[in-house]
């Protein structure tokens, strides 16, 4: 893992979180975007924590020394994710928010994300479904047709409900629920849960 939180005191307090993480064997903080590139260029890279202020969207898809996109977990200032973010190349795989950075919290992230699943903690969620009551966002709408269960599986993606939780709620196969979430991604046009949830959230098709 490695990591590019600039903000000194945040550094500390996630330097602290990620010690007594279980998960984490070893962590390279960075102090800068070239540190960063240098780092990803010569180790194997799984996860990269960032802040939001330190992300650069505009940059590309970030690659480690085997070309392979490392998972993206965006530490946010607030529960709010601005749409340069959302809009950029690489599109975060889970959030982690400032006032919530606990090592549970981080324990928890790091353990769906190396499973291909996206953690979002509850008040980006909210935050995220707020934004279908902007009238801008409302021009934006268009119809996505969804099955039944499609309809059923989409609310718990935004609750940030891993596989197993969904299948366990809904009383099927874990291997059903990620049938039903990639035909979720193949119809929103999305490349990860966040996104999927996002786009979801721009057509109204989450209603709370």
């Amino acid at each position: 893992m490695i990591t590019l939180v600039r903000n000194g005191f945040l550094q500390l307090g996630l330097r602290a979180v990620l010690s007594t993480t279980p998960l984490v064997r070893e962590v390279r903080h960075c102090g800068d975007w070239s540190e960063l590139e240098d780092t990803l260029c010569a180790n194997k890279v799984d996860v990269l924590v960032l802040h939001e202020k330190d992300c650069s969207p505009d940059r590309g898809v970030l690659a480690d020394a085997r070309r392979r996109r490392p998972k993206i977990l965006l530490l946010l200032s607030s529960s709010d994710v601005s749409e340069e973010v959302l809009a950029g190349p690489s599109v975060p795989d889970g959030f982690l928010v400032e006032s919530e950075l606990t090592a549970t919290a981080v324990e928890e992230a790091l353990q769906r994300i190396v499973v291909g699943e996206v953690p979002m903690p509850t008040s980006v969620t909210r935050a995220l479904l707020d934004r279908v009551r902007e009238p801008e966002q409302q021009r934006w709408r268009r119809d996505v047709p969804l099955t039944g269960r499609e309809n059923e599986v989409l609310p718990m993606l935004a609750e940030g409900l891993s596989n197993k939780q969904i299948a366990r709620r809904l009383g099927i196969s874990s291997h059903g629920v990620k049938r039903i979430v990639a035909s979720l991604l193949l119809k929103l046009g999305a490349p990860n849960r966040t996104a999927a949830v996002v786009t979801a959230i721009q057509n109204g098709l989450i209603a709370y």
